[in-house]
C-alpha cells in the first residue's frame, strides 16, 4: 500500500457561512464609514506631505488614491476629469524622481493641486460605486504593481517612449 504524500489541509474544503451576507453587503453603495477612511486616510498623506514629514507609506496612499480614481473614471464614469487624473499621476512621478534624486519625498505646486483634485473626484467617485466595483479595482491595481507596471523611473519611461 502506497503512503499518501499530501498533507491534509482543512482549509481546503471549509465554506464560508458568510459569503452570502458579504455579496449582499458588496452589491450596496461603499458604506459611509469606510468612504470616510479612505478619504482621510488620502487627506492625511497630503497633510504629511505639506509638513514635510511624509514617508513611503504616505507616498503610497495617495499613489494608491490616484490609481483608483483613474480606474474608476475609465471604467465607471467613461473617462471623466482623466486630464486632471494624469495631471495628477505626472505629479507622483515627478514626487518619485525627486525621491530618488534627493531622498526626500514633496510635491511640486502642480502636483499638489491635481493630487488634492484627485481625492476630491475620489470621494465623490465613492458615492455612486457599490463595494464590489471597489474591491475590483483594487484587486486589478494589486496585479498591475506585482507585474511591475506602475509609477516606473523616467529613464524607464523614456526607454519605452523611444521604442
Amino acid at each position: 500500500m502506497k503512503k499518501r504524500n499530501k498533507k491534509f489541509n482543512p482549509n481546503k474544503h471549509l465554506v464560508n457561512r458568510n459569503s452570502a451576507f458579504e455579496a449582499i453587503n458588496l452589491a450596496k453603495p461603499v458604506r459611509e464609514d469606510s468612504k470616510s477612511r479612505l478619504v482621510l486616510d488620502a487627506y492625511s498623506a497630503l497633510d504629511a506631505f505639506t509638513k514635510r514629514i511624509a514617508e513611503k507609506a504616505h507616498f503610497d496612499v495617495l499613489a494608491s488614491t490616484v490609481d483608483m480614481g483613474m480606474m474608476l473614471s475609465q471604467n465607471v464614469f467613461d473617462n471623466a476629469h482623466m486630464e486632471e487624473i494624469t495631471a495628477a499621476r505626472e505629479g507622483m512621478m515627478r514626487c518619485k524622481d525627486r525621491f530618488i534624486r534627493t531622498g526626500a519625498l514633496g510635491f511640486d505646486g502642480e502636483g499638489y493641486n491635481a493630487i488634492k483634485f484627485v481625492i476630491e473626484l475620489y470621494a465623490e467617485q465613492l458615492n455612486h460605486v457599490t463595494g464590489a466595483e471597489v474591491i475590483k479595482f483594487i484587486k486589478t491595481r494589486e496585479s498591475h504593481i506585482k507585474s511591475g507596471n506602475f509609477y516606473r523611473g523616467a529613464e524607464v519611461r523614456q526607454m519605452a517612449a523611444a521604442a
